[in-house]
């Protein structure tokens, strides 16, 4: 009786019909983030990536400059229909969202950092790190650790970090959950990074720190 029953609900789950996107607006939720909410909108055979660029089209105005990471609490977008979502090819879905990672995020709000050694003034960079760029700013983070220069490397990772290497946005977050000589410990900023690395793909190995009140 107990195969009957089962062999019944594995049946059910697989003729079970899947069913188009039908609502119009999103209001984003806290820690939202454009990738994330691609994932709880269902477009039946689009990939996220496709979901994702539909989105951002539909809702330009709310991305000023092509900047993914400005989404605040409230705020409602338009999702885009289902024939919209179909227009956009896989290929292209995905060499736009690299374009669109490869842009420097909006600067965080770093809190209580201590203050560094007087530097000589240095010119800010007149374009913004591209993913190759990034992901070698990341790596000379690590080097830079290995010798002992926390500041000098959190600064890299920072970089790495707004311009959407997720690798990066994790190290930020691993920095901020226990501080260090170069940056007091900050549970938000932490949780935040993490955030950013998860919907980037990267997978964070630890259960993120319980905030607590002061």
């Amino acid at each position: 009786m107990g195969l009957r029953r089962a062999l019944a609900a594995l049946l059910l789950a697989c003729c079970a019909p899947v069913f188009a996107q039908t609502a119009t607006t999103y209001e984003v939720k806290r820690g939202d983030g454009l990738f994330a909410i691609s994932g709880k909108v269902r477009y039946p055979g689009a990939t996220r990536f496709q979901i994702a660029i539909a989105i951002f089209r539909a809702n330009e105005a709310a991305f000023p400059g092509g900047n993914i990471n400005v989404l605040k609490e409230g705020q409602v977008l338009n999702l885009p229909t289902s024939e919209q979502v179909a227009a956009i090819k896989p290929a292209e879905a995905s060499q736009t969202w690299q374009a669109l990672i490869a842009k420097p995020a909006a600067a965080p709000t770093i809190a209580a950092v201590k203050p560094a050694p007087a530097a000589p003034a240095k010119p800010p960079e007149t374009l913004p790190l591209g993913s190759e760029a990034a992901a070698r700013r990341y790596r000379e983070g690590l080097a830079l650790e290995r010798k002992g220069d926390e500041a000098g490397a959190f600064k890299a990772f920072l970089e790495s970090g707004e311009a959407g290497y997720g690798l990066a946005q994790r190290k930020l977050g691993q920095i901020y959950d226990k501080g260090n000589s170069a940056v007091e410990r900050d549970f938000q900023a932490s949780v935040r990074w993490y955030q950013k690395a998860r919907e980037q793909g990267v997978e964070i190995d630890k259960p993120l720190p319980r905030m607590t009140t002061k």
